[in-house]
């Protein structure tokens, strides 16, 4: 009876046991080795977008204020004195973030947008991303101006979470700017 509880209970308890903690190991190996290429290319991809909304910038040099209430995620300043670039997230459909990025000259115009819209509704809420939309806010400033521009029809979350972002940077931007200098 002992012998017969140990094959039908115990061993298998066990056998499952070793297979998660090795299981659990390689996983803890895997994410040690990769961790670091991954973290490289998140920061490789933020400066392209930079760049991208900011062209012709020399660097940058993140700036440090109280934006955070205002859906801000990161602020910098561009080294040579261009600008700045301000990224906010905000909810769009079903709830995936919209991180949206926004270039602006030293007075806060608006020189380049763009839109991280990968984990909306491909075909509809993508639509958000695309420059043929990004493109209208171009040359806007101040504080509630992309509410100027209309939303997507068909991809009225997606675009309203590129609208609030833009907004929450053209807001945050006097306290950017006042904090770079």
């Amino acid at each position: 009876m002992k012998k017969e509880f140990y094959l039908d209970y115990i061993k298998p308890f066990v056998v499952l046991v070793v297979i998660c903690l090795a299981v659990a190991l390689l996983l803890g190996a895997a994410n040690a080795v990769t961790a670091p290429i991954i973290e490289q290319n998140a920061l490789e991809k933020a400066n392209a977008t930079r760049n991208a909304v900011l062209s012709g910038a020399a660097g940058f040099r993140e700036v440090s204020c109280d934006t955070a209430r205002l859906g801000i995620t990161g602020a910098w300043a561009e080294t040579g004195g261009k600008g700045y670039v301000i990224t906010a997230a905000f909810k769009g459909y079903s709830g995936g973030l919209v991180t949206v990025t926004v270039g602006m000259d030293p007075d806060g115009r608006i020189l380049g947008v763009s839109a991280d819209v990968s984990n909306q509704t491909q075909g509809i809420g993508s639509k958000a991303g695309q420059s043929a939309y990004l493109d209208k806010f171009l040359g806007l400033s101040g504080t509630g101006a992309a509410s100027s521009v209309d939303t997507i029809t068909g991809a009225t979350w997606s675009s309203t979470a590129v609208k609030n972002g833009i907004n929450a940077a053209l807001a945050a931007f006097p306290a950017v700017k006042e904090a770079a200098a």
